[in-house]
């Protein structure tokens, strides 16, 4: 029988997961936590140019017995994730579900045009360029939902992020999560196991 508990990860943008990520000491650890807790760990490459269709796409891996849900993410996989809670409470309202988010993108409506011009995916090599339709379908779907209106998310930050300020992240998300800064680290985020330590001691019992 399948666990009624899914426990889903989002890359960040340039970013991919591959089938074999064994060599990312992050995606291990956190599925290491996620099966510890009963969840079915599920690793979701997302690509940003189809943000709104893998929206739709996961929705509907969320079984039918599955009731309770938690979607993580690094970077614009934070921002994702949150954007994932708030699209399965409106589908799927009896279903328990949290976005715990790891140095978090944030306001893409405000922020998506930074994003313009050719772009390369570190991780799988491909170059594209980002246009305007893109960031305008990053900001359609941030208006979507009601990021900033929804109930509590989990975001952890460390300070020594070198591409989103921590303190400007923290006046963005306290008055809508959890928030913990974490001293040192880096934009991938090193404080992953005391943050799902944190998150386990609030919302796993």
């Amino acid at each position: 029988m399948l666990p009624h508990k899914q426990f889903f990860y989002f890359n960040g943008f340039n970013s991919a997961i591959l089938d074999d990520y064994s060599n990312n000491p992050k995606i291990v650890g956190v599925a290491e936590y996620a099966e510890s807790r009963g969840f079915r760990f599920v690793p979701v490459s997302i690509c940003y140019r189809r943000a709104h269709q893998h929206v739709a796409e996961i929705l509907a891996t969320v079984g039918k017995s599955v009731n309770e849900v938690v979607f993580c993410g690094s970077s614009m996989g934070g921002w994702f994730a949150r954007i994932m809670q708030l699209s399965l409470m409106a589908a799927r309202p009896e279903v328990k579900t949290a976005a715990i988010a790891f140095n978090p993108a944030y306001d893409l409506s405000m922020y998506g045009h930074l994003l313009l011009g050719r772009q390369c995916n570190y991780v799988t090599g491909e170059e594209y360029e980002w246009t305007k339709a893109h960031s305008e379908q990053l900001r359609a779907l941030e208006n979507s939902i009601s990021y900033r209106e929804g109930p509590s998310f989990f975001v952890y930050v460390d300070k020594g992020d070198e591409v989103i300020s921590w303190e400007r992240s923290s006046s963005r998300h306290i008055p809508i999560s959890r928030f913990i800064a974490f001293e040192g680290g880096c934009h991938s985020f090193d404080h992953y196991r005391e943050a799902l330590a944190d998150f386990g001691s609030v919302f796993i019992k």
